[in-house]
């Protein structure tokens, strides 16, 4: 097969020989894939510094049919993810593992491809105020843009929790100032009616400000998300809730989503 030019995040590596890699991209027109980079491990190659994690960059590779490596050739860094706070870094590490979770090879997702870029940009510009943040409290503007990313991964993907009628029935939750807390079924992937409540397992409970929060966390459409502001009160009631979802979802428990918690 010809070879292809395609753009390219950079998921993970991994050492294959004392001289090559393994390098698990997300590119734009063919979704994930995984390559052999023959001399990549090398103290003078042709790669240089492209296949670090996040960067994106514009590779040539080989396709081979079948669950082979894929043979990449060329990789001109277009992107360099380049931050200097613990907080930002890990931050993105969070984010590509969460794309490498959810996708398969030979997949095409070119608005995921396309949300995940923008969203480590948003990573790169919040670096000067992760800098004076801790891990156990990173700012409240990365938060929320970590909550939008991973909420719109799940929509893409399929997976998303219902956040606006009853998973079971259809019914709409109200989240107007007052109405009563909202059941969310782990299980069943979304709110609950109160009719439909009753019986269920792994039930847990959102007030109407988290759920709203939720609701505008998962739009598409930045003027919605952007501009929201969330205390650390409603923040920790998502975290909360979010991450047993996402927990459950890729079952098994994630380490890095023990600082996310608040």
């Amino acid at each position: 097969m010809p070879p292809l030019n395609d753009d390219a995040i950079v998921l993970r590596t991994s050492d294959f020989s004392e001289t090559s890699m393994v390098v698990t991209f997300f590119t734009r027109e063919s979704g994930k894939i995984t390559c052999l980079a023959k001399g990549a491990r090398r103290l003078k190659n042709p790669f240089d510094t492209a296949f670090d994690a996040m960067n994106v960059c514009r590779i040539l590779y080989y396709p081979k049919s079948g669950d082979v490596l894929q043979l990449v050739t060329e990789a001109k860094l277009t992107e360099r993810f380049r931050v200097d706070s613990t907080v930002a870094i890990y931050a993105g590490f969070h984010v590509v593992q969460l794309l490498n979770h959810f996708t398969e090879n030979f997949s095409p997702q070119t608005a995921l491809f396309d949300l995940t870029k923008i969203i480590l940009n948003d990573i790169l510009s919040l670096n000067p105020i992760c800098r004076s943040a801790s891990l156990e409290d990173p700012p409240e503007k990365l938060s929320r843009c970590l909550l939008h990313y991973e909420l719109r991964l799940l929509q893409l993907v399929g997976v998303a929790p219902s956040l606006r009628e009853c998973v079971e029935c259809g019914e709409k939750i109200e989240v107007r100032r007052g109405a009563r807390r909202a059941a969310f079924g782990m299980r069943e992937g979304g709110v609950l009616c109160p009719r439909c409540r009753p019986g269920k397992t792994r039930v847990v409970s959102l007030s109407p400000e988290a759920l709203g929060a939720l609701q505008l966390l998962a739009s598409p459409e930045e003027r919605f998300w952007k501009r929201l502001q969330l205390s650390q009160k409603t923040l920790g009631e998502i975290r909360g809730v979010w991450n047993q979802y996402l927990a459950h979802q890729m079952e098994r428990p994630v380490p890095i989503f023990q600082w996310l918690k608040r």
